[in-house]
């Protein structure tokens, strides 16, 4: 028996579970993101947890949450208080939208693969935006801190979701004149 077989053995464990893991890392991870986004006409100052930033009109940029409580208070260039010494809790929280203006975000569930009368599973939900019926699973959500997406304002759905997920849908938040474009362009 060759007595170089386990170190053999051991040194193409090795390369397949670095292989492994870096197929993960690169292609299938999901990012966390946390942004901050102002979807108005008007900059605005912001401070979060002592941090000061400038955000432009229609502008979104990166942050830094802490897992627990955070402060924010937001002041437009007029001078107008938005938000004032305002605390939110972010816990286990792996992406979010900080919503400064506290304006309507709208996230969209999308489904994937094969799925019989999936014509029915949009049907079975309406919402009404500006006078017109929207159909599929559409929440509305003006709150502060907003985590119940999967893809982030920045990102674009899937084209596809891997075989060996056992969830069928996936959901991304949009702005409203965003969303309102993506309905158009998708499903009309």
């Amino acid at each position: 028996m060759n007595k170089k077989a386990p170190l053999i053995g051991f040194i193409i464990g090795v390369l397949l579970l670095t292989t492994v893991v870096s197929y993960y890392k690169f292609f299938l991870e999901k990012e966390e993101t946390f942004l901050m986004d102002n979807p108005t006409e008007q900059s605005l100052n912001i401070t979060l947890n002592g941090k000061k930033y400038f955000l432009a009109p229609k502008q979104t940029t990166y942050i830094e949450i802490l897992d627990g409580k955070n402060t924010i208070s937001a002041v437009s260039k007029e001078g107008d208080m938005v938000l004032k010494d305002t605390f939110f809790l972010a816990e286990n929280s792996r992406r979010c939208v900080v919503n400064p203006t506290l304006s309507d975000y709208y996230i969209f569930r999308r489904y994937y693969g094969y799925i019989k009368n999936i014509d029915s599973l949009y049907k079975a939900h309406k919402t009404v935006i500006g006078g017109k019926e929207y159909f599929g699973e559409i929440k509305i959500d003006k709150n502060l801190f907003i985590n119940d997406f999967y893809f982030n304002i920045d990102q674009d759905f899937a084209k596809i979701v891997n075989k060996g997920d056992s969830i069928e849908s996936r959901t991304k938040i949009f702005r409203k004149n965003q969303f309102l474009e993506f309905y158009r362009s998708n499903y009309e």
